[in-house]
């Protein structure tokens, strides 16, 4: 079972010069994220939560590929990823931030991507976008409530097939679980 999800759709926003058919998810894109039951992902632009397993779990998994964020998820960070190309995906033309790759539009940011391996971090709006368009789901659950303001999107648990599942409970007492899923071909 992944989860209590409802099925839903998710354009993909673009602005109506640009041409895109997210037909076809690409196998080299997924998106990683952690979430509590209700799907919470944030509260005023951070974590609601401080899990150093979570986060030893994304750096091992996104170490040495690309990442790409959008811009206010870059600013909650406040720094470029170390060993990890990072791109940025906005349409803030005036937005240049040294050590990572401006992406204006999506198209733009699946060509810098190219065939390497590149995980989605955020934040909602971006997940929003590219849940019609990776072919994993690396998701940390953690089995708690917290208080925030930002929400992982729904999406339709039939179009996803576990590979992997690791249950844990931290030093801090939280139940997570570690899921991977790789999608149900279309």
């Amino acid at each position: 079972m992944i989860d209590r999800c409802l099925p839903l759709s998710y354009p993909v926003h673009m602005n109506e010069t640009q041409h895109f058919n997210p037909a076809r998810p690409q196998e080299n894109l997924a998106i990683i994220v952690a979430y509590d039951r209700n799907r919470l992902i944030g509260k005023e632009m951070h974590l609601p939560w401080k899990i150093p397993e979570d986060l030893a779990y994304f750096r091992s998994k996104t170490l040495g590929h690309k990442i790409l964020m959008g811009k206010r998820t870059y600013f909650s960070l406040g720094k470029p990823l170390d060993q990890r190309t990072n791109l940025i995906l906005s349409s803030d033309e005036d937005l240049f931030v040294p050590g990572c790759i401006m992406c204006r539009s999506i198209p733009e940011a699946l060509e810098h991507i190219g065939d390497d391996t590149c995980f989605i971090i955020g934040g909602a709006a971006i997940f929003r976008q590219f849940l019609p368009l990776v072919g994993k789901l690396h998701i940390t659950r953690i089995e708690y409530e917290f208080e925030g303001d930002t929400w992982f999107p729904e999406y339709d648990p039939g179009e996803w097939n576990c590979l992997y599942f690791e249950q844990m409970t931290t030093k801090d007492g939280y139940h997570i679980s570690f899921n991977e899923y790789i999608r149900v071909a279309r």
